[in-house]
């Protein structure tokens, strides 16, 4: 048969969509782990294909060499493993200052004495205050306001 004859047919024929049949291929997706289900009987193809999230990859492309030495940036040491690393005792919420709205207890380069209060992990409707385990300057902080937190979550360090 001809392209032409077939968008001829096609043309003159009336589409009739078995919605018996489109409503049982939907309900073998509820049961089955398919992504897609093609039916065709007497001519007329039902296709029926589930959108399925997954990461996809792509590759950029490589940059040009440079062609002047580049000086590199200093290696940052893990954050785990600096003895000045304040680390979650618990998990919970994260809260940089007393209340809402209020001034965060420290910010980077805020000077703190071993003891002082430096953040509140809310956990369970409680709330723990977070203390300096070492006077020193705040050098980093990892959390923001509010941020649910793990046990053991790096949240500062104090140099």
């Amino acid at each position: 048969m001809s392209k032409d004859a077939i968008s001829k047919k096609s043309g003159n024929a009336s589409l009739k969509i078995d919605t018996e049949a489109v409503k049982s291929l939907a309900d073998l997706f509820k049961e089955t782990d398919l992504s897609e289900i093609e039916y065709e009987i007497d001519g007329c193809r039902i296709k029926v294909a589930r959108n399925i999230t997954g990461t996809t990859q792509f590759q950029m492309p490589m940059a040009a060499p440079a062609t002047a030495p580049v000086a590199e940036a200093p290696v940052k040491s893990d954050p785990a493993n600096n003895p000045g690393s304040v680390k979650s005792p618990m998990v919970g919420t994260a809260y940089s200052a007393a209340q809402p709205g209020a001034e965060p207890f420290v910010k980077v380069g805020s000077k703190v004495k071993e003891g002082e209060t430096i953040m509140i992990v809310e956990a369970m409707k409680v709330m723990n205050q977070i203390r300096a385990h070492k006077s020193g300057t705040v050098t980093e902080i990892f959390i923001q306001d509010g941020t649910p937190i793990e046990y053991d979550d790096i949240l500062m360090i104090i140099e």
